[in-house]
């Protein structure tokens, strides 16, 4: 059936980090693509009978770098990563997926790939031909 995935390959870009109390991570753009590859995903899991996950709705694209477990103050997180806030958006090329089994013991997440998937192709040029100046 995720072989009938008829998404193609996509290019974003991940922007400054940022961070807060609990995590610290890229912005990525245009959501479209992602959002479009979150609702295919959703309607084959949902074929499948896969259970969980939340509505394409409810989804923010973002690349997770470090998440904190503990509780602790935003402020330093914030201040430590705004000094890393002028440098210029990386460009990503999305050509496959990879399908996980998820599962969160007490506050760790812990995965397994179960299979990874290739996205149509598109003719996408390399990361680095792509990238904002300075960002190779």
């Amino acid at each position: 059936m995720a072989e009938h995935l008829s998404v193609g390959e996509f290019r974003i870009l991940a922007h400054p980090l940022a961070g807060s109390r609990g995590a610290v991570r890229f912005s990525l753009t245009p959501w479209r693509p992602l959002v479009g590859l979150h609702a295919a995903l959703s309607a084959l899991g949902a074929q499948a009978g896969v259970p969980g996950g939340k509505p394409t709705s409810t989804f923010r694209p973002h690349l997770g770098v470090a998440y904190n477990n503990a509780e602790r103050p935003a402020a330093p997180v914030v201040d430590v990563v705004s000094q890393l806030r002028s440098l210029p958006p990386v460009a990503l090329d999305v050509s496959s997926v990879d399908l996980v089994k998820l599962r969160r013991q007490e506050r760790t997440y812990r995965w397994e790939t179960i299979r990874t998937l290739p996205l149509r192709p598109t003719g996408l040029a390399s990361a680095a031909e792509g990238a904002a100046p300075g960002a190779q």
